[in-house]
């Protein structure tokens, strides 16, 4: 079982330390998605800073992953053929400690944002990722994710997916 809470300031080392763990993991698996220059952990204190930083957390208060939840979208997302032009959430930098991936961490983590943008009102959420990541295109497809298009983020020639999530009221 996990708890999702916001992360704290003073979690900023932990934080990073699982995010490169992360990296390298995606790395060797032949996931390019990331790297030296992105993420950065200036990435993750500004995310801190906003209040816009989850982490789960288990039951010993170990960090198992972080996700950043706003309602600011990368401008590469105007070109999309969203369903909803609203307000939205969307979920950025998810990381998954290796040591934990495909036990539901990613997936609580979503879930939160889901919650979380019902919570605020908005009708939908908006996400990317990497096109080669194919388990999380498997856990946004499983929650009801549609697809929307596709981009290219931080200068880089990699594809990025653009999956839409209409909330109900």
């Amino acid at each position: 079982m996990f708890t999702i809470r916001a992360a704290r300031p003073d979690e900023l080392e932990t934080v990073w330390a699982l995010v490169r763990r992360a990296v390298a993991h995606m790395n060797a698996m032949g996931n390019p998605q990331w790297g030296e220059d992105y993420p950065a952990k200036s990435d993750y204190a500004g995310d801190l800073s906003a209040g816009e930083l989850y982490a789960a957390m288990d039951e010993t208060g170990r960090l198992l992953g972080v996700a950043c939840i706003n309602g600011r979208e990368s401008p590469e997302y105007a070109g999309v053929a969203w369903e909803y032009h609203g307000p939205v959430l969307s979920v950025h930098r998810l990381a998954v400690d290796p040591e934990v991936q495909r036990q539901g961490v990613a997936t609580a983590l979503v879930a939160h944002a889901e919650a979380l943008a019902q919570s605020q009102g908005r009708k939908a959420l908006h996400v990317d990722t990497y096109a080669q990541n194919d388990r999380m295109q498997a856990l946004f497809r499983k929650r009801g994710y549609e697809q929307r298009g596709d981009i290219s983020l931080h200068g880089r020639p990699l594809r990025f997916p653009c999956f839409e999530k209409l909330l109900m009221e």
